[in-house]
């Protein structure tokens, strides 16, 4: 219970200074380690989220999210419809990781 708590302060401090970009790219590195801590891949996995319920879980707009996949999409980042594969993800993690850390 303590894991979730502290997960979903992480989560919330999203909704602070951050770009949409970076925001985007936290919540999808906060799937990738629930998904590989529960045994399947951190670098490949479906998005159980439409793009508009993302931007709602992020306070952004449909729009912003569209921007901030496709820029992370130049970055490394595929996405097919609803399936994510993250082809750098140690680039990923050690660019955004620091903003899932909770002090």
């Amino acid at each position: 219970m303590g894991y979730e708590l502290a997960r979903g302060r992480r989560l919330l401090l999203l909704m602070g200074p951050f770009t949409a970009q970076e925001r985007l790219a936290a919540f999808l590195l906060d799937l990738s380690q629930r998904f590989s801590a529960h045994g399947y891949s951190a670098r490949e996995f479906n998005l159980r989220m439409s793009r508009i319920e993302i931007a709602s879980f992020l306070g952004l707009s449909h729009e912003t999210i569209s921007r901030a996949f496709s820029a992370l999409q130049r970055e490394g980042l595929h996405i097919d419809k609803r399936r994510v594969r993250i082809t750098v993800l140690e680039h990923f993690a050690r660019r955004f990781e620091a903003l899932l850390r909770v002090d």
